[in-house]
């Protein structure tokens, strides 16, 4: 099992070896970049576990990432001069020597994001000071993942989703560099994933897909569609290559509904057709234009999408894929139920 920590590397800030070591109130800074990372969860699942308040050795050896012990170091408030918000500080001890070093990049190598609430980017943050120094945190305090936080394949190289605007360019599987023509966001907020359960985001785990992709863990919206590319699907569906919704997969190793997401923000991008683009290096379907998937976007977005596409609103409107899309659920069934028993990659070698 492992803990997934949103937030941002030190080295995606401009806060110094001193600044981090002692955050003292004052101190500013910003963050230039989110980032994900993933912790094997320790000794117990339900606490990341602290260090030595007096000389920086970890309290559980067992909680590592990458192989090396990492560690809650302290939990910090800071401001954007009218929100609050709190930070917990991680060191991590890059040299394998058993503890942190100080004051090097292993002192607050990763900075988490607590309580739900994400700082805005390249914003000035200024420490009130530190509010929490103990033995651990409980796990569920931290930020698991934002869909906001997904890495899209561009030509300027991966960029989190939530920085691209109208016009910017990504990477796509059959036609190269295309140009965003809408994207939007839905915001759901803890109460309504309490509330309505289904729409909790299905998490990919890295190299859940096979072949190490995707590269980072995935978040996806449950309807939200993946490619899958083996001779299981040719074999089923007639073609190599089909676009399966991702809550069809959680039966898939890696692959599960992440009940733990405290919030998340669906993120939808808009080409002039049907395209394969790469999240996490994964290859993933851009909104599709059919009639549920546009109910899905809500009734603001659903306008302004069709001001730009007036074709959509034509009651003889198809939309064309970018691949084949499965009608009839036995068969995706049949597909996962073969990659499972026959233990083959959902993403085959080209």
């Amino acid at each position: 099992m492992s803990i997934s920590l949103y937030g941002a590397l030190r080295s995606d800030t401009n806060l110094n070896s001193n600044s981090v070591t002692y955050s003292s109130p004052g101190t500013q800074f910003q963050i230039s970049a989110y980032t994900q990372i993933s912790i094997t969860d320790g000794v117990d699942p339900s606490e990341i576990a602290g260090d030595n308040f007096s000389n920086e050795n970890p309290n559980d050896t067992s909680q590592t990432l990458n192989g090396e012990v990492i560690a809650w170091d302290y939990t910090i408030e800071v401001t954007d001069g009218t929100n609050t918000y709190r930070i917990g500080v991680f060191d991590y001890d890059l040299n394998g020597d058993g503890d942190f070093d100080y004051p090097t990049a292993e002192q607050g190598y990763f900075l988490g994001f607590l309580d739900g609430e994400i700082p805005p980017l390249n914003t000035t943050l200024t420490i009130n000071g530190i509010v929490e120094n103990d033995n651990g945190i409980p796990a569920d305090s931290v930020v698991p993942c934002f869909v906001s936080g997904t890495l899209i394949d561009t030509p300027q190289g991966p960029r989190a989703i939530d920085d691209l605007v109208p016009g910017d360019k990504v990477l796509t599987m059959d036609n190269g560099a295309q140009a965003i023509r809408w994207i939007g966001c839905k915001d759901v907020s803890q109460r309504e994933l309490k509330m309505d359960p289904k729409l909790n985001p299905i998490r990919i785990v890295s190299g859940a897909l096979g072949h190490g992709l995707p590269k980072r863990d995935l978040y996806l919206s449950p309807q939200h569609r993946v490619l899958v590319r083996s001779p299981i699907a040719q074999r089923i569906f007639g073609v190599h290559e089909t676009l399966i919704a991702a809550k069809k997969l959680v039966d898939i190793p890696g692959i599960f509904v992440d009940q733990e997401a405290k919030s998340v923000s669906y993120y939808h991008m808009l080409f002039d057709k049907h395209e394969i683009v790469f999240s996490e290096g994964a290859p993933s379907e851009s909104l599709y234009t059919g009639r549920e998937a546009l109910k899905a976007i809500g009734a603001e977005a659903r306008e302004e999408v069709m001001s730009l596409f007036p074709e959509l609103c034509s009651p003889e409107f198809i939309p064309v894929a970018a691949r084949h899309i499965p009608e009839k659920g036995k068969h995706v069934r049949d597909l996962v139920g073969r990659h499972i028993k026959n233990q083959k990659p959902l993403l085959a070698h080209t």
